[in-house]
């Protein structure tokens, strides 16, 4: 049988070029990996220049089990059930000539596979650079470093009084907060845990000013960005809601507008101005168009006005996220000099690095640190760009091909990581394009769920479009459902179309809606039922509902399984 996306697949096993796999629930991802990972171990010299990159120790194991079994099943040529499982056969007989060639033992020394979890690989490259990663000697991997947070931030706090350059940094944030100081160490221990995501823009330069600086061209890009969607979206409209805009400020009393809103920071007012135009304050489409926008009552051009402002409303109404997008202008940060929110931004910009490097003589108190120190202290070992380290330099010799599974959950740690792996594989690649070096990320945007712990599915967006170091990644979409029967799958599609968004925005951290298609035909319909319980005894009901659901169930000889999810 011949799978919609069969071509995509055998395309993924190229080992001369590199992939991104948009791989959703239930299209046999994990195959397709163990399938490349076996293709590569083929063709280099040792089995360790083949990096499989995992988020879990679960799914680093399941990847070296099935792994191990495919090589065992095709050292005992064992008979294949299906036409993906004899592609995976081939595959691990011709790694198993590699591994006799290359004499490596892999069925009695399998810790040469170099399969790990993101923390495991972080965690050895800083034992490899203990002094120069910051990480003195074995320390305790802590998955809650609240208590070492806080204790950070009452250390600041005894600068307050000191002549410390960050005192008057500190007194202002406090005054800030009407010296409410354990509000005040409550936010600093959210950002604490966050550090991976300002370390980029905060800390990094050697003078103040520098800082300032590159903190408010990081800003005024978020801005133009936003601008820039909002612009695009209304272009359309530009003129009229121009002319609209003229006569409401006109008989306000206010200045006229010029052009309408461009889309640089200095921009920001005139869209806030349009912005309460055309949404109430609570960032609601208008309903009541009347003279305290500017539209008086009347007869003529009054009600002429309302009526043209009235139908572009039903319009712009219908466009996907613009009332979101405009009522989140108020949101976006104006970079005046003397603003009180610029202010302390800089204030803020000047004092988290020495709170990181408080926190870091913490973790070196009690022997301990957080999963977000691992990876840190691992970006360290490899040095900037203008310095890689040997460590680096021997990581770029040992690994040639990396492999990364559920990208769409990275953070900008890993993200990071993975482009100092990849330092100079541009290069090599156009001077040994019979050999390259080469990256495969899979994920799924739609499965992006951890942005809650720093994961930004806009990086799996960005390593799509510009790749690594130079080394482009070709998309591929997987779109065959293996795991549900049809009718669950058209469900699916039909029900969360509507949930995501028309288009992909990687600024914003936002994926589109993919179908999927079924693999296996209909088994029920309908394959969905859904059920609600209300009232007071809506729990009981609901419980007799599940127990009256499993007993049918059981009772069904046809019925193999049954799962009960609860939250």
């Amino acid at each position: 049988m011949k799978i919609a996306d069969s071509d995509e697949r055998r395309r993924a096993l190229d080992p001369l070029r590199s992939f991104c796999v948009s791989a959703p629930a239930g299209s046999g991802k994990t195959e397709l990996l163990i399938q490349r990972y076996l293709k590569l171990l083929s063709r280099v010299e040792r089995p360790e220049q083949v990096l499989a990159i995992t988020f879990t120790r679960k799914a680093a194991a399941e990847m070296r089990e099935r792994v191990i079994e495919a090589l065992q099943a095709a050292a005992g040529n064992e008979p294949c059930a299906s036409e993906h499982q004899q592609k995976t056969r081939e595959l691990a007989t011709r790694a198993l000539a590699a591994d006799a060639r290359g004499k490596w033992q892999l069925a009695r020394d399998i810790s040469r596979l170099n399969i790990k979890t993101i923390d495991s690989f972080c965690g050895g490259l800083t034992r490899q650079m203990p002094v120069l990663s910051e990480f003195g000697g074995q320390a305790r991997l802590l998955d809650d470093a609240g208590e070492l947070y806080a204790e950070a931030v009452v250390a600041l706090y005894r600068q307050v009084d000191s002549k410390h350059p960050v005192a008057a940094d500190l007194a202002a944030l406090m005054l800030h907060f009407d010296n409410n100081w354990e509000r005040l160490q409550g936010l600093l221990v959210i950002m604490l845990a966050r550090r991976d995501q300002w370390r980029s823009y905060v800390g990094v330069h050697r003078a103040p000013d520098e800082s300032e600086a590159y903190l408010r061209e990081t800003l005024e890009g978020l801005v133009r960005g936003e601008l820039a969607t909002l612009s695009s979206r209304l272009a359309p409209y530009q003129a009229e809601l121009l002319e609209l805009q003229r006569y409401a400020a006109e008989n306000l009393g206010d200045k006229l507008p010029a052009r309408f809103p461009g889309t640089e920071p200095a921009d920001l007012a005139a869209w806030r101005r349009l912005r309460d135009l055309l949404l109430t304050r609570d960032g609601s489409w208008r309903k009541r168009l009347d003279k305290s926008i500017g539209l008086p009552a009347g007869k003529g051009e009054p009600q002429q006005r309302k009526d043209q402002l009235k139908a572009i409303l039903a319009e712009l109404a219908q466009i996907d996220d613009l009332e979101k997008l405009l009522a989140d202008i108020n949101y976006l940060p104006e970079m005046l000099p003397d603003s009180e929110a610029w202010q302390l931004l800089v204030h803020l910009s000047r004092l988290l690095p020495v709170l990181a490097a408080q926190l870091l003589l913490v973790f070196q108190q009690h022997g301990a640190v957080d999963h977000n120190q691992v990876a840190l202290s691992a970006l360290q070992a490899l040095g900037d760009d203008e310095a890689p380290t040997e460590l680096a330099l021997r990581l770029d010799y040992q690994i040639e091909h990396i492999l990364v599974d559920e990208f769409q959950d990275t953070a900008i740690n890993q993200y990071e990581l993975l482009r100092l792996l990849t330092r100079g594989w541009g290069q090599y690649n156009e001077l040994n394009p019979g050999a390259p070096r080469t990256v495969m990320i899979v994920g799924d945007g739609m499965q992006s769920i951890y942005g809650f712990r720093g994961a930004n599915v806009g990086l799996f967006l960005k390593a799509r479009e510009q790749g690594f170091n130079g080394v482009r990644l070709e998309h591929l979409r997987l779109l065959s459902n293996f795991r549900s029967d049809q009718g669950v799958v058209d469900w699916v599609n039909e029900t969360f179309t509507g949930a995501f968004p028309a288009a992909d925005e990687p600024f914003r951290g936002r994926v589109s809606y993919t179908p999927a298609t079924a693999v296996r035909p209909v088994v029920l319909d309908p394959a969905v039922d859904m059920h609600a319980f209300h009232g007071e005894f809506a729990q009981a009901q609901e419980i007799a509902f599940a127990c009256r659901q499993i007993a049918d169930a059981a009772a069904d000889p046809g019925c193999a399984r049954v799962a009960v999810l609860g939250r």
